[in-house]
C-alpha cells in the first residue's frame, strides 16, 4: 500500500512532468519582422480603403497586376484557396496590391477578382498612384524592386491584427502556402 506522503510525492512528480512536457511543447509566437505603416488607397469598389479598416483583423497580402502571364495567375489561385479556407473567420482578409496602378483601375480590379470568385468584402484588390504603391512596398513590406514595382515579390506576408509582420511565405509554392495557413491559425489563436 501507498502511503499518503508517498502518493503526495508521485503528485507532484506527475505535475512536474506535465509541466516540463507542457513548456517544451508549447509553441513559439511568430516573430514580428516589421510593421505596416499607415495608408489609404482604393479597392475594387472605387471606395477608401486602407489601414482603419484592416487593423483588429489578421491578414495576408500580396503583390500582383492583372496582366500578368508569370507568376501572379498562381499567386492569385493560392490566395484564393486561402480566401476560401478561412471565408467563416470574420476577422481574416487577404488583400492584393495592384503593381500596375495605371492600368489596374477598380474596375479591371473588379474584374480580376471575379476569375477567383472573391468575396470582396474579405478579399480586397487595392490600388493607389504608383509612388503609393512604392511606398507601401519599400516602408511596409520590404519587398519586390522599389525601382521597378512590375517586378514585384512572390511572397505573402501575413500581418496580425496590430499590423505587424509575421511572416513571409512564397507564394507560387504550395508547402509555403500551407505553412501560411497553419501559422494563420495559430496568429488566430494568439491572444491580443
Amino acid at each position: 500500500m501507498i502511503s499518503q506522503r508517498n502518493r503526495f510525492i508521485i503528485y507532484i512528480i506527475v505535475g512536474i512532468v506535465i509541466g516540463i512536457m507542457w513548456w517544451v511543447t508549447k509553441p513559439t509566437p511568430l516573430p514580428v519582422m516589421g510593421s505596416i505603416p499607415q495608408f489609404e488607397m482604393i479597392n475594387s469598389k472605387g471606395e477608401s480603403f486602407g489601414t482603419k479598416d484592416l487593423t483588429g483583423n489578421i491578414w495576408v497580402a500580396d503583390f500582383i497586376f492583372t496582366t500578368c502571364a508569370g507568376p501572379c495567375p498562381i499567386m492569385s489561385t493560392e490566395m484564393a484557396d486561402i480566401h476560401k479556407t478561412f471565408l467563416d473567420e470574420y476577422d481574416i482578409r487577404t488583400v492584393s496590391y495592384t503593381v500596375n496602378p495605371d492600368y489596374d483601375t477598380p474596375e479591371i480590379l473588379a474584374e480580376y477578382s471575379k476569375r477567383y470568385d472573391a468575396d470582396r468584402s474579405q478579399w480586397h484588390f487595392l490600388t493607389a498612384p504608383y509612388e503609393d504603391i512604392q511606398s507601401i512596398i519599400k516602408n511596409g513590406f520590404k519587398m519586390g524592386d522599389i525601382e521597378e514595382i512590375v517586378f514585384h515579390s512572390t511572397r505573402f506576408a501575413l500581418v496580425d491584427r496590430n499590423m505587424n509582420i509575421r511572416g513571409y511565405y512564397t507564394g507560387t509554392e504550395a508547402e509555403d502556402v500551407e505553412k501560411l495557413k497553419r501559422d494563420i491559425s495559430r496568429l488566430s489563436s494568439e491572444k491580443f
